[in-house]
């Protein structure tokens, strides 16, 4: 999507994702977060979520993942950078819990040759439950401008 293309007020809803055992793992690995929170299910049960739960940074990942997978691809062509992103976990996710994420575009802002457009991604689970909630803020060129 081009600048162009974006409208205050529209939003998507992308496809289901469920978190799987091998997500958690190989994300837990390469960053190095290796909480027991994370790997550990007999820990995971004497904590108050009853068992393991996904690192927050994943949940964001796959929030971002299912975004970049909108069919209208705001990710796309038009896209330049990410200018900057900020997030709140509202709720545990847990091994076999199904995400599907609500992108709304917030606001969007003319700087000449591109833009910024501000989005709103609401990341649910298979209850619909908001388990994360997150703001992004990308840099878009504008339709005709090559950059």
């Amino acid at each position: 999507m081009y600048f162009e293309d974006f409208h205050e007020g529209s939003s998507w809803n992308t496809k289901g994702r469920t978190v799987t055992e091998t997500d958690v793992v190989l994300f837990a690995s390469t960053t190095g977060a290796l909480n027991p929170l994370f790997l550990d299910e007999e820990y995971g049960k004497t904590t108050r979520y009853g068992s393991r739960i996904a690192p927050g940074m994943l949940t964001a990942s796959l929030t971002v993942g299912l975004a970049y997978q909108l069919p209208s691809d705001p990710f796309g062509e038009g896209f330049v950078a990410l200018y900057r992103f900020s997030g709140t976990a509202k709720r545990a996710v847990k091994i076999g819990d199904s995400l599907r994420v609500k992108v709304t575009v917030v606001s969007k802002h003319d700087q000449g040759e591109r833009g910024r457009v501000s989005l709103s991604l609401s990341t649910l689970n298979q209850r619909g439950e908001e388990v994360m909630e997150m703001e992004m803020e990308i840099v878009v060129r504008k339709r005709g401008n090559k950059e």
